[in-house]
C-alpha cells in the first residue's frame, strides 16, 4: 500500500506541475486503479487527491473529452457510498470533493446535457445535506457558479429548480441552533455564527434560480407552519432558521413588492416572546429598512417591536433594537414624512 500511495502522490505532482496531461492517462491503467483505490482505507485519502487533480485537468473539456468520457461514470458510481458511509464524515468530505470537483469542471455539461449529467447534481446534494458541517461548504462554489450560469439562460431545465428548491430546505435545516448550544465552547459557538452568515450566501444563489419571492414564501410557510402548531411542540428553532433565512435574503428583495414582504411583516407580532426570535426579528427588520421606507403603513408596527427590544433582558437583543432602529431612521425618510 506504501508504493501505491506514493505512486498516487507522484502522479498528482506530475499533474499539477504539468508533466503529463490528463489525456494521457485514459490509455493507461492509472485512470482506473485510482477510481478503484477509493474502495481502500489506506489508499483512499491519496485516491480523492488525484481524483481532484485528474478532473481539474481536464478544464479544457473540449481537448479531453475521452478521458471525460471514462471519468463521469465512474464518478457517478461513487453516489450510493455517499449512504453507505453515511456515517463515516472523512470518507463523506472526500467524496463531496470528488463530487464538487466534477461539478465545477463539467458544469458545461451539467447544463446542456441535463438528464444525463443531473446525477451529478443529486450527489452534491446528498453532500449539502449531511450533517457534519465540515461537509456542507465543500458544496457552496458549485451550487453559486451553477446559479450564476443558470441566471443568464433564458429557460431551464426543471429539475434544477428541483435541487435548488431541495437546497433551500437543506439550508435552513443546518441554520437550526444545536439544541446542545449550551455545550458549545465559545470557539464553537462563534464558528457557527460565522457559518450561517456563508449558508446565507447560498440563499442568494437560490434566489438566482427560483426567485426571491418563491424562496421567502418556502421560508413564510415554515415559520406559519410551525406557529399553526401547540406551541408545546415547537422548537424555537424552528422558528429563528427561517427568519434569519428571509434575513439574509433581504438584498434580493424589491423595495417595491406588494405580495411577500408584507405577509412577512404581518407575521411579526404573532412571534413568540423568546430573545433568540426576538434577535432575528430585529436584525430582519433592520434589513428590510427600504421596503419599510416604501411602505410606511408598517411602520408603527415595526417600532413597537423595537421598542420592545430595548426592554429586553438580553443584551444582544437590546443591540439588535438598536440596530434596527439605526436603519430606520436612517432610510425611512419618507415613511417618517407620511407618519407626520
Amino acid at each position: 500500500m506504501i508504493v501505491q500511495a506514493e505512486i498516487f502522490r507522484c502522479l498528482s505532482s506530475w499533474l499539477t506541475a504539468g508533466e503529463i496531461d490528463a489525456s494521457s492517462l485514459a490509455s493507461t491503467p492509472l485512470l482506473q486503479y485510482a477510481f478503484e483505490a477509493i474502495a481502500s482505507d489506506d489508499l483512499f485519502d491519496v485516491a480523492v487527491d488525484v481524483i481532484c487533480d485528474i478532473i481539474h485537468e481536464t478544464q479544457e473539456v473540449d481537448d479531453n473529452q475521452e478521458v471525460i468520457r471514462l471519468i463521469i461514470p465512474q464518478v457517478i458510481a461513487f453516489e450510493p457510498l455517499l449512504t453507505t458511509w453515511t456515517e463515516d464524515s472523512d470518507k463523506i468530505r472526500g467524496l463531496a470533493r470528488v463530487f464538487a470537483e466534477a461539478g465545477e469542471t463539467y458544469r458545461g455539461f451539467i447544463l446542456h446535457h441535463t438528464e444525463t449529467f443531473f446525477p451529478l447534481v443529486k450527489a452534491i446534494g446528498h453532500c449539502s445535506a449531511h450533517p457534519d458541517l465540515d461537509v456542507v461548504p465543500i458544496t457552496f462554489p458549485f451550487w453559486m457558479r451553477l446559479a450564476q450560469s443558470i441566471g443568464k439562460k433564458p429557460s431551464v431545465s426543471p429539475l434544477f429548480h428541483e435541487a435548488y428548491q431541495s437546497l433551500m430546505g437543506i439550508i435552513i435545516r443546518h441554520l437550526h441552533f444545536p439544541t446542545t448550544a449550551v455545550n458549545q465552547t465559545s470557539q464553537e459557538a462563534e464558528n457557527f455564527r460565522h457559518f450561517r452568515h456563508v449558508m446565507g450566501d447560498t440563499l442568494k444563489d437560490c434566489c438566482i434560480v427560483l426567485g426571491t419571492d418563491a424562496c421567502l414564501m418556502t421560508a413564510y410557510g415554515l415559520v406559519t407552519s410551525a406557529l399553526s402548531r401547540e406551541p408545546s411542540t415547537v422548537s424555537w428553532q424552528e422558528v429563528e432558521a427561517p427568519l434569519f433565512s428571509m434575513r439574509s435574503m433581504g438584498a434580493e428583495v424589491d423595495p417595491d413588492d406588494e405580495t411577500v414582504v408584507p405577509k412577512i411583516m404581518e407575521l411579526i407580532p404573532n412571534l413568540p416572546n423568546y430573545p433568540r426570535i426576538q434577535y432575528a426579528t430585529l436584525l430582519l427588520i433592520a434589513r428590510y429598512t427600504e421596503w419599510t421606507n416604501k411602505h410606511p403603513d408598517y411602520l408603527p408596527t415595526q417600532l413597537q417591536y423595537v421598542s420592545a427590544g430595548f426592554d429586553s433582558q438580553e443584551e444582544d437583543v437590546q443591540m439588535a433594537a438598536g440596530q434596527a432602529l439605526k436603519y430606520l431612521c436612517q432610510d425611512c425618510k419618507m415613511a417618517r414624512l407620511s407618519s407626520l
